[in-house]
């Protein structure tokens, strides 16, 4: 259960819920995408866990696990009747539970489950609260420092500060705070050699304190809030609007970042970084000195690049979350565009990944000796503009307001995507060659089976990249964007009216491009 209870802070990836699965169902040969009604009893080791899961859940035994597993002879863990706290205890269970079954659901092609999940989630969560220890001393002055009580801490786990991508979803929902969608006093765990980029979640310290295990708190401190997650959590995987509606987080975050723009709020973490830059010179003169060793003259722009690849983040390519992954070779047109009218291409990634092959004015940034987390940030705020895709690190040009080319995307949930944002997603096609439209994409019959290679495959779906062209055309038009005086017409809203999810795309419009190659398909019916 301890066990149990400290990977739930951090954070997995597919890979690693696959393993876990596969090591309680081997010896059954087991099929790893079991629905999460046979999920369920082949994982949990608790009888009356699982019986309250299923009931509740509103799911039925119809493949006969339980008996199966009985007949084998399978011992089954419980909690003694006379232990303390007994009922406590169980429900501390269930709502890791309930946060196992979020990941699950959403990874295994089952995530129209995630909001019935996360209500029963909630319901556990309420009925702890009503039993909310009292603070130590030690964390009780730790609280009185942020001006917070403990009944009002909004708890985010490590696994809010654990990837970049996920500092951008904490942008947002600190937005959402803003805008009244959520009350209390946002406190964030994080671990201090699992934080993906510090300068960057050093930017939240002055909306949301953050308490680092080893570095800025005591670990008994930490810990002891760490075992508040049950009563004070706050889930990454879902949201709970006040009227009761509960939806994958995702799809909350884009629809607040569109309210949020529409209401010309601005960019807090950009302002934010701003302030700090004029206050301390130190990374733009390090900036500048880059530009001059790279060849960069004094009145050079440069675009910055990310490619999502396997490699980086430890990934099989063919497997699981590589189906947002992407080739190298189809942005070459686009790379030696920019350079040649006169720009140039700083690529972004993490160490692993593939070199780019030597061309003029091209800086493979992603393996250079020179990179280091405080340029990462810097090189992205100076950019003119950024092509990405959904990754997580394209949440750090959302979240300073720099114009996107989001390319090869695709996604289940909702995008954090910003006005001056222009996407060509992946084509998706049937097994009888139709390519999925707008409408298609984002309905509950498709969207749950784009998380994995796995799902897709399960659904009789094949995945293509986006091709040179539409990178090119889509780039094209972000730059004449950029350049606060564009010739080129975004599309007008009629490619909404296809959407079935409010604000999945955020601010964003597919590209001119994009949108007119694949009329006939993009803007079909389902």
């Amino acid at each position: 259960m301890r066990t149990f209870v400290r990977l739930m802070l951090e954070h997995r990836n597919f890979q690693y819920e696959e393993r876990a699965f596969r090591g309680h169902v081997e010896f059954d040969q087991v099929p790893r995408d079991v629905p999460v009604e046979q999920f369920i009893p082949y994982f949990f080791r608790d009888r009356e866990v699982i019986e309250r899961l299923m009931k509740d859940l509103g799911l039925s035994d119809t493949a006969g696990v339980l008996g199966k597993l009985d007949e084998a002879g399978q011992y089954w863990e419980h909690f003694p009747a006379y232990f303390p706290d007994r009922a406590l205890c169980l429900d501390v269970y269930l709502f890791y539970a309930y946060r196992e079954l979020l990941l699950r659901t959403y990874h295994n092609g089952e995530g129209d489950k995630v909001p019935l999940v996360y209500r029963r989630g909630l319901d556990t969560q309420r009925r702890l609260r009503r039993h909310l220890p009292k603070p130590s001393p030690e964390l009780k002055r730790v609280l009185d420092g942020i001006g917070a009580e403990l009944g009002d801490v909004r708890l985010l786990s490590p696994d809010w500060s654990a990837l970049i991508g996920h500092n951008g979803h904490l942008n947002v929902h600190l937005m959402m705070r803003s805008m009244g969608w959520w009350k209390g006093q946002p406190v964030l765990l994080a671990y201090k050699d699992r934080i993906a980029n510090k300068p960057f979640l050093s930017l939240f310290s002055e909306i949301c304190p953050t308490l680092t295990l080893g570095e800025n708190v005591s670990a008994g401190v930490w810990f002891e809030l760490a075992s508040l997650t049950p009563f004070l959590g706050d889930s990454h995987q879902a949201f709970e609007f006040q009227d009761g509606r509960c939806v994958y987080w995702n799809d909350a975050g884009a629809m607040a970042l569109q309210k949020w723009e529409r209401e010309g709020r601005g960019f807090p973490l950009r302002d934010i970084y701003d302030a700090r830059m004029q206050a301390d010179d130190r990374i733009e003169i390090l900036y500048q000195s880059l530009r001059e060793k790279w060849g960069l003259a004094p009145d050079d722009w440069f675009v910055c690049l990310h490619m999502r690849d396997a490699e980086a983040r430890g990934e099989t390519l063919g497997v699981g979350e590589s189906i947002r992954s992407s080739n190298i070779g189809n942005y070459f047109d686009t790379v030696r565009y920019i350079t040649s009218i006169g720009g140039w291409v700083i690529r972004m990634g993490g160490r692993k990944a593939p070199p780019m092959p030597e061309m003029p004015r091209v800086i493979d940034y992603a393996r250079s000796e020179d990179q280091v987390p405080e340029i990462d940030i810097h090189l992205m705020r100076r950019a003119r503009m950024f092509i990405g895709t959904t990754s997580g690190f394209a949440y750090v040009a959302s979240s300073f307001g720099i114009p996107t080319a989001m390319v090869n995307a695709l996604s289940s949930v909702g995008l954090l995507w910003s006005k001056d944002t222009r996407f060509a997603l992946k084509p998706v096609h049937t097994a009888e060659g139709r390519m999925l439209s707008l409408s298609d994409v984002t309905s509950e019959q498709w969207r749950w089976t784009f998380p994995t290679y796995e799902t897709v495959r399960s659904a009789g779906l094949t995945v293509s990249e986006s091709s040179s062209d539409e990178i090119l055309e889509t780039t094209k038009e972000v730059l004449d964007l950029s350049s606060g005086r564009p010739a080129i017409q975004p599309v007008d809203d009629a490619w909404e009216t296809r959407v079935h999810v409010p604000g999945f795309f955020g601010s964003s419009r597919p590209s001119r491009y994009f949108l007119e190659k694949y009329s006939a398909s993009l803007l079909a019916d389902s």
